[in-house]
């Protein structure tokens, strides 16, 4: 039986796929991944209320924000891509978006720590399947010669959204101070309820009104079907797979530590207050991850243009070395100005990593894997980078250093210890990518 079977719905065939169409779901997907950001990091946001009504303390405040979070969400996405390789993907979407969303609403309703920890649970499942499912649905919508548009629209989010998501929920927050009294919750609640709504209406705007596409790609409908298929693909690939995941993983850990301590930095160091942190690094974090999600695809299309097939990972490799010798220097300023300027051009150099590796995913891997990839991709950036980084710069910083500065010490050790060895690997996949390119052309030319 074809793997889709349990789904009868209409399933529309690629050429047929419209561009307005094809770019409306995009518009969803957006939407989508948009909200899922408010959703995750809002906690964070509200955690000085949240500590104090619940009686709990600021470690488990760190649990339910990063390492609950980022394990589970890392955890769960392979298994579930799986599922997303072989089934209808929109049905299994809006079913994730629900389950996000009630577990948001939810959540202002714990009565205690563990409970909270089982509503962020549902949280980071629910957001699990967004990103795989997405990618893969946008290479089934568009052509291959126009998939690089709309996939840096939605990868673009990420980038933006890591400092807008506390716009955003610095705006329900000041919604749900106003109006909480009406409804008898505290403003936490009630924030976590304005912002977990939004994804209740999108849910069904989604299963109804996007038709599955079919992929695009598939010689054999059943290809990579099992997983034990999907293992020798990936075995056949370690050169390639090994070297993105690697320099993903070692990345995603610089990333995450920066980003972690940065604002912390600011205060001990440069004498800010907490706002004046925020603000400032948040300022720059946007606008330069703004600039840098519409710059580095652009610059990947002209070069390839000029007949450099592998364009895409030397700006790859070119552009993750830069953003983690700027992270060093954030850790080693002892100008705030300095600092400021070494965050806003690493922050431009990495979203490099999340605009063009969901690119690179979807030009060489098989239909039926790149959901699984996608969620390989994303376990090696959450798991490793939000388990490993921000912890390992703190445990460097108390070990071999002290004052003002010490967690900017312990950040820099890490960054030029580990940056080297992201660089060389991400530049030893040229060739395996070369020849992935390859084989990838060819089977769209044999359907």
């Amino acid at each position: 039986m074809p793997a889709d079977a349990p789904f009868p719905a209409n399933i529309s065939d690629p050429s047929r796929v419209a561009p307005h169409r094809a770019w409306y779901a995009v518009c969803i997907f957006v939407l989508l991944y948009t909200i899922s950001y408010v959703d995750r990091l809002i906690l964070s946001l509200l955690a000085p209320a949240v500590s104090q009504s619940l009686s709990i303390t600021d470690t488990q405040i760190g649990v339910l924000i990063g390492l609950g979070f980022g394990v589970l969400y890392s955890l769960t996405g392979l298994p579930l891509a799986h599922i997303l390789d072989q089934r209808r993907r929109v049905p299994l979407v809006a079913l994730g978006v629900a389950l996000w969303s009630c577990s948001t609403i939810a959540s202002g309703f714990a009565p205690s720590f563990a409970w909270l920890l089982v509503f962020r649970s549902g949280v980071a499942v629910g957001e699990a399947v967004l990103s795989p499912a997405a990618i893969s649905l946008i290479a089934d919508l568009f052509p291959r010669e126009k998939r690089t548009l709309p996939t840096t629209v939605y990868t673009a989010v990420g980038a933006v959204m890591y400092s807008g998501s506390y716009i955003a929920g610095g705006a329900a927050l000041q919604l749900a101070t106003i109006t909480a009294a009406r409804f008898g919750l505290e403003p936490w609640q009630l924030t976590l309820v304005f912002v977990g709504l939004p994804g209740l209406l999108l849910a069904p705007l989604l299963l109804f009104t996007i038709t599955e596409p079919a992929r695009r790609d598939d010689v054999a409908t059943d290809q990579f079907a099992t997983v034990a298929q999907a293992y020798a693909y990936l075995c056949r690939e370690k050169k390639l797979y090994g070297g993105i995941f690697l320099g993903v993983a070692i990345i995603g850990m610089i990333n995450f530590a920066t980003t972690t301590w940065t604002p912390t930095l600011l205060i001990r160091g440069h004498g800010m207050s907490a706002p004046q942190a925020g603000y400032a690094y948040g300022t720059v974090g946007l606008l330069c991850g703004v600039l840098g999600a519409m710059c580095w695809p652009a610059v990947v299309s002209a070069w390839t243009r000029r007949g450099r097939r592998d364009a895409l990972v030397t700006v790859f490799a070119l552009t993750q070395t830069v953003t983690w010798l700027s992270f060093a220097v954030v850790g080693l300023a002892r100008s705030e100005i300095i600092l400021l300027v070494a965050a806003g051009i690493g922050t431009f150099f990495s979203t490099a990593l999340g605009v063009l590796v969901p690119m690179l995913i979807q030009l060489v891997t098989p239909g039926r894997m790149r959901a699984r990839v996608m969620a390989l991709y994303l376990t090696a950036a959450s798991l490793v980078g939000l388990a490993g980084g921000p912890p390992l710069a703190a445990l460097l910083s108390e070990t071999f250093f002290s004052g003002r500065f010490a967690i900017g010490s312990g950040l820099a050790v890490l960054v030029l210890a580990t940056g080297p060895v992201a660089s060389i690997a991400i530049w030893l996949i040229h060739g395996p990518y070369r020849r992935a390119l390859d084989e990838a052309e060819m089977r769209e030319t044999a359907r």
